[in-house]
Order: C-alpha cells, then structure tokens, then sequence
C-alpha cells in the first residue's frame, strides 16, 4: 500500500475519533478528497521542481501516536528562549504537554486547536479565519484533513498581550517515522 491510499484510508479512522459533528468536518472531507485527487506533489510542479520527496515517500509513517511521549524539563529548556519571559504552548509528538506550559486566558483566548475546534464559543473565529489563508495545495490539503491539534490564539481589538507567546514543537524520535500533522491558528485583530 503506497502511503497515499495509507493516510487515505487512515483518514477513516480519523473520523472515528474525532467529533463528526464539527463545524469543519465537510472541510475535513473535502480536503481529503482533494489530497487524494491530487497526490503528492511532484518535480513536475513548478514550485517542487527543485525539491524531490522520493525518501519521505518510501517512510511506512505512523500516523497516530502508540503512546504519550513524555520529556524531562532539563532536556528541552535549551530550546525555549530565555533572554524574555513568554508564555509557552509545548507539543510532544504533537500531543499538548501542560507541565512543560504556560499559558493565559488573560483578555486573550489561548487554547489548544482540538478545543477550539470543538466548542461553540470560538466557532465564529474558526468559521472565519480556519483554512482561508493556505493555498489549496495537497500538502496542506493533506494537513487540514487531518488537523487536530495545535495551538489558537485569538487576540481581539484594543487587546495586548503581556509577553510574546512561543509555540513549541518537539519530537522525540521515539517512534520511528511519525506523521504530525499540527495546525495553528493565529488571529490579531
């Protein structure tokens, strides 16, 4: 099975496990059939002409996560920056980990992208900014079918944040050849 028709296929499951009811799953739909119509890009794309993904194609890719990957905050602290103060979003294999976050609510909605996808309360925001910006190509067409977790951030008018907000992102290599699909979603108004 080619890794196409895995992740196609995969996507079913997917569906299984997230909340059909979500006012983005015909967006979900749409851009796997899209993905699946389309492929991967290839060197006869003009903005692939250069870029060949033959060794990322042959990977038998684990799309979902066996099990939660933890990390000691003495092995990632040298990542996160340290001459200013930020708040933190950190992702562990593309699962939210909050003992190595720091996040606020403060005038600002800072939340993980599977709450804000779930919940009436940001559905305006997501129905107006959600895959409106990325071009329709199948990479990102591959990662709006799949999109679950991330981090949103909706700072609305007139609003400041105190300090900068890092959004952090660590595999660990414990799997071999995972597939992380994360997706952000962040608005200033």
């Amino acid at each position: 099975m080619s890794l196409k028709e895995k992740l196609v296929s995969s996507f079913f499951a997917f569906e299984d496990y997230i909340d059909a009811d979500s006012h983005i799953h015909e967006m979900r739909n749409s851009a796997i059939k899209s993905f699946e119509e389309k492929g991967f890009p290839t060197k006869k794309e003009e903005a692939w002409k250069y870029t060949s993904l033959n060794s990322i194609l042959k990977e038998d890719y684990c799309v979902f996560p066996k099990k939660e990957n933890t990390v000691e905050f003495k092995d990632v602290k040298k990542y996160f920056l340290h001459e200013i103060d930020t708040y933190k979003i950190v992702f562990i294999d593309g699962i939210y980990n909050s003992f190595l976050s720091e996040i606020t609510h403060d005038k600002v909605d800072v939340c993980l992208m599977s709450s804000a996808l779930s919940k009436p309360k940001y559905k305006a925001v997501i129905e107006n900014y959600f895959n409106k910006i990325a071009k329709e190509e199948s990479l990102t067409s591959l990662n709006t079918a799949f999109a679950k977790e991330g981090a949103y951030i909706f700072i609305p008018k007139h609003r400041e944040v105190e300090k900068p907000i890092e959004i952090i992102n660590f595999a660990t290599g414990n799997e071999a050849a995972l597939l992380l699909q994360p997706r952000n979603l962040i608005v200033v108004e």
